[in-house]
């Protein structure tokens, strides 16, 4: 009896640990914060740039970005879509992607380039200093 509830219970916690592990063929955690981060950039460039020109087709231009940031990360939409749907399956996971996602965006909103001093034009003080009156003769 004993022997049985131990290897009930064992089985039992054992099922409650989670596998941190990434199966093969899934993208790391880091890398698909990164990929997901370019294609959110790729969708604000769409959105502002190419919905307000007419003559360009949203789509087409999505799915030339899309291919080429897939290409810049040396993977697929396959791979991608198979990805997310394992985070999605996995919240835990899933969480800490979003998580470093919206530090990013507040990073970048943040992000001031350093404002440079005016620089002072000293022609026109030269040009003020060196202006001696003219006289005319009459």
């Amino acid at each position: 009896m004993r022997i049985l509830l131990f290897f009930i219970l064992t089985i039992f916690f054992s099922a409650c640990v989670r596998n941190n592990k990434i199966p093969k063929g899934i993208i790391a955690q880091n890398e698909m914060r990164e990929l997901m981060w370019d294609l959110m950039r790729a969708d604000a460039y769409i959105s502002e740039f190419v919905m307000k020109d007419s003559s360009r087709n949203q789509k087409a231009e999505s799915a030339i970005l899309y291919e080429q940031i897939f290409t810049i990360h040396s993977t697929t939409a396959e791979i991608f879509k198979r990805s997310l749907a394992f985070y999605q399956n996995r919240p835990d996971l899933l969480k800490a992607i979003t998580d470093s996602l919206r530090s990013d965006e507040k990073k970048a909103q943040e992000y001031r380039p350093r404002d440079k001093k005016p620089q002072i034009d000293t022609a026109f003080r030269k040009m003020k200093l060196n202006k001696r009156p003219v006289k005319t003769q009459q």
